[in-house]
């Protein structure tokens, strides 16, 4: 299906632009005043523990935010609908559709796991092994300011994918593929696909990289909140199928596009970073995706 006019593409690239102004400006300001107060009572483990579990509210919120989108076929969200094929569910065959749910349940069944059980335990094991010193302020004297924000944003997300990006490369070995093969299950992704991880390769590819950024950059508990918010919509963003041009996580130069987080599902090769194509253009693992590219658009590559 063709795309939006150009005058629609802009204004909704303009729409992604406004959505991370007020996640970087708006949001840090509107949720200051009950920030300190959210967190006290609580011990340091507990301030920790119960941090790592905000993940599971975005990615309810993002899941049930999707679900229309997947069941009603509209025209306006499907012209922006990554892979050709139909979804899986829809199908007309059984046997597919059967392969979908019994995925799906897998899906639900490693996200308990990994969410309410695996990050648990690393996060007390990270709490025990570097201490309390790793617990991050929650002071409002020592809250943010907006340049400290922003570097304390871009130190974690750099050391973060390059992290990502080695981890990732090192699970396409023979070694650890057994692990991250459950991961790329998924030939066409959904939403639950971001959650479809053997705990192994979860830790490998997912809590190392984290722990890397965090460690490095040692923010405060609010920076660390207001980075996750984004790294987790990015994940979400990356495995839901779709290439929204209205995503506030695809804007800007040399920022991960969807589409090359769907190639590597479906191709099983190149495209190891996920929010930052810096380090597949470093590394040259995009040129496979990047004749992909240009072939889909009918275009030459020389």
């Amino acid at each position: 299906m063709s795309k939006s006019s150009k005058p629609i593409e802009y204004a909704l690239t303009c729409v992604a632009i406004l959505l991370s102004a007020f996640w970087f400006f708006a949001l840090p300001p509107l949720i200051r005043p009950y920030w300190e107060g959210l967190w006290s009572g609580y011990s340091p483990l507990a301030k920790q523990v119960i941090l790592n579990q905000i993940n599971v509210v975005y990615f309810v919120i993002f899941f049930l935010g999707m679900l229309p989108i997947y069941r009603g076929n509209y025209p306006f969200f499907e012209q922006y609908k990554i892979s050709d094929k139909p979804w899986a569910w829809k199908s007309d065959k059984q046997k597919e559709r059967d392969a979908f749910w019994k995925l799906s349940k897998k899906s639900l069944r490693l996200y308990a796991v990994n969410a309410f059980l695996l990050v648990p335990a690393l996060t007390a094991g990270k709490f025990f092994l570097l201490g309390d010193n790793m617990s991050f302020s929650a002071s409002d004297e020592e809250w943010p300011s907006y340049w400290e924000l922003l570097r304390d944003n871009w130190i974690m997300t750099l050391v973060h994918e390059f992290g990502f990006y080695w981890t990732h490369r090192l699970a396409h070995l023979p070694q650890f593929y057994k692990y991250h093969k459950v991961h790329h299950e998924y030939k066409q992704n959904t939403v639950l696909a971001s959650q479809h991880e053997h705990p192994i390769d979860y830790i490998i590819t997912i809590a190392t990289p984290a722990l890397m950024a965090v460690v490095v950059a040692a923010p405060h508990s609010f920076t660390l909140f207001h980075w996750v918010f984004w790294l987790l919509i990015a994940n979400y963003d990356d495995h839901c199928g779709y290439s929204f041009p209205w995503s506030p996580v695809r804007w800007f130069p040399l920022a991960g596009l969807t589409d090359q987080h769907e190639f590597h599902h479906s191709k099983n090769m190149g495209c190891f970073a996920s929010k930052l194509g810096i380090y597949d253009m470093i590394f040259k693992s995009d040129t496979v995706y990047n004749k992909w590219k240009a072939k889909r658009e009918g275009m030459k590559v020389e």
